[in-house]
């Protein structure tokens, strides 16, 4: 009976050696799989950190299965449920390094298709630059025709602008002896006083025929001012939004002005001065204009030819009546 143990303790021992065996052999396909796992580290390394987890798991878990063993041959525990549990833990880890290749495949495919959909982002992203580069060129080859068009639309504006003065200018030469009291339009003087408020204020001032030469002594004087270009009684003011020229209401010479001859008198010549001012700073002389009298504005080319139409279908009709 003592031999049949003896056997069988024997028979035991060779299968622990047998077993210890494979678990070395496994041993060294973990160690093999550990190097292969520290070659792409690089790129996994979050991967690779929870491989070196999962092996440190299974040192301890393998000691613990060594201790047990060891355990178990001093308990003389049975050497069949030893195998039975060498056997599930191997079967385990066979699995879980099938769990951790598959693991790695995915996470390979997974890198995979990253870098694929980058190049494909990065090949859109350079078509859409292209695009742009491209819609860029286009706008500045419009904006150099747009360029070009404005300067070639200033330079008719600036050829109307002229023509339309010679056109004023001629106007006025040619229908000097045209214009009456009776005409809306006509050439108005632009800086010349008029002389109906110095007429009234002499007349309250002179008696007899004193005021009218009072009157046109005074209304040259204030022409002569008028025109005397060292004398500017205008200050800087911003209207509507821009800085423009205005009466100087405190210069001591119209005060003087409004305060002997009135109010009247004062809005004479300042609007002589206004209109001087405008069209004709530098002073000396006045200027003529057409000028639309009804409504107290400088009149247009085509309010011009239609009055001129307008008297000569008049004087026409008168004709033909007599």
């Amino acid at each position: 009976m003592e031999s049949q143990i003896l056997e069988e303790l024997k028979s035991a021992r060779n299968l622990v050696v047998s077993l210890a065996k494979e678990i070395d052999v496994k041993n060294q396909k973990l160690l093999v799989m550990e190097r292969k796992n520290e070659e792409i580290s690089t790129s996994l390394r979050k991967m690779t950190e929870d491989n070196a987890k999962m092996y440190q798991a299974y040192i301890s878990e393998r000691r613990k299965v060594q201790l047990i063993e060891l355990e178990n041959l001093k308990q003389q525990q049975s050497l069949m449920i030893q195998r039975k549990e060498l056997e599930q833990y191997i079967e385990k880890l066979e699995k879980r390094e099938a769990q951790l290749d598959f693991e790695q495949k995915n996470q390979l495919e997974k890198k995979k298709l990253e870098s694929e959909n980058f190049e494909e982002s990065n090949s859109s992203s350079i078509i859409q630059i292209n695009a742009l580069r491209k819609e860029l060129a286009e706008k500045a080859d419009e904006l150099q025709f747009v360029e070009t068009l404005s300067q070639t639309l200033i330079l008719k504006e600036h050829m109307s602008n002229h023509e339309l003065q010679d056109a004023r200018k001629e106007l006025m030469s040619s229908l000097q002896d045209f214009w009456n009291s009776q005409t809306t339009i006509g050439i108005k003087r632009m800086g010349e006083i008029n002389q109906q408020p110095f007429k009234e204020a002499c007349l309250q001032k002179f008696s007899g025929g004193d005021w009218e030469m009072k009157s046109l002594e005074l209304s040259s004087l204030w022409q002569e001012y008028v025109k005397n270009p060292s004398w500017h009684p205008f200050k800087k003011k911003v209207m509507d939004g821009k800085l423009q020229e205005v009466i100087d209401e405190d210069d001591g010479k119209l005060k003087e002005l409004r305060g002997q001859w009135g109010e009247a008198v004062h809005k004479a010549v300042t609007k002589a001065l206004l209109e001087l001012n405008e069209y004709n700073s530098s002073g000396g002389y006045v200027v003529p204009e057409l000028w639309n009298f009804k409504e107290g504005r400088k009149a247009s080319v085509k309010e011009v030819v239609q009055c001129v139409i307008h008297e000569l279908k008049a004087l026409k009709s008168s004709k033909r009546r007599r």
